[in-house]
């Protein structure tokens, strides 16, 4: 009988060697048909978000995703519990709001101190004609901008599976592959333009537009060959 590949143990060992991934959610995981770092491989994005830095929110229609450098101005408290905590915050060009519902005040302004710089990244809406973000997916200050991606890839989730923990995971499986030796004719690969299949993992899961998404992207041709 054949044995696996030593090169290839990582990718086959247990979830919860996963930095951040315990039995719990390893479980949750099963809801996604993955029981390995390699399903995890496979589980390629299905959509993406575009991320890129704009000078304002003008130079978007929405609703839109957006990201941007804004200056924090007044945090307006709810008078009752239903109510939205709301967050003033002004770009080059025009104010718009930040929103949040069952916030932690004290936890809001130590995030987004008044007078102070800070990039967001969320869906831009309109609200009453105010523009706003509600709960924005990234709050960062402006030295941290690389952490937001251009281009951000979309996965399928489940119950207890964030999208958070789902590129952490993803990315630290992708450090586990190594180069392989080819499989695939040479002259196939030269005439289809393919690349190697751990380039082709690695470009799969970082898309930079929609056409990477798509199933004629070469990456994921190469993949289900």
């Amino acid at each position: 009988m054949a044995t696996r590949p030593e090169i290839l143990f990582p990718l086959f060992s247990s979830l919860d060697t996963l930095g951040g991934v315990g039995p719990k959610t390893a479980k949750a995981f099963e809801a996604l048909d993955i029981a390995l770092p390699r399903d995890l491989l496979f589980s390629l994005p299905y959509a993406g978000v575009d991320r890129r830095f704009r000078a304002s929110i003008q130079e978007v229609v929405p609703p839109a995703t957006v990201t941007v450098e804004v200056e924090v101005g007044q945090h307006r408290a709810p008078r009752t519990k239903s109510a939205p905590y709301r967050v003033e915050v002004r770009d080059p060009l025009t104010t718009f709001q930040l929103v949040f519902f069952h916030a932690n005040a004290d936890w809001l302004q130590r995030q987004l101190p008044t007078g102070q710089k800070r990039l967001v990244s969320g869906k831009l809406e309109l609200f009453d004609n105010i523009a706003q973000i509600v709960h924005p997916d990234y709050i960062l200050r402006p030295g941290q901008a690389d952490q937001i991606p251009d281009f951000e890839p979309i996965y399928h989730l489940a119950a207890g599976i964030t999208q958070k923990l789902m590129l952490r995971a993803i990315g630290e499986v992708l450090t586990r592959i190594q180069p392989l030796a080819e499989w695939i004719d040479p002259n196939l690969i030269d005439k289809e333009r393919w690349p190697a299949w751990h380039e082709a993992v690695r470009a799969a899961h970082a898309p930079e537009g929609q056409d990477d998404i798509g199933p004629q992207a070469p990456a994921r041709r190469r993949l289900a060959y």
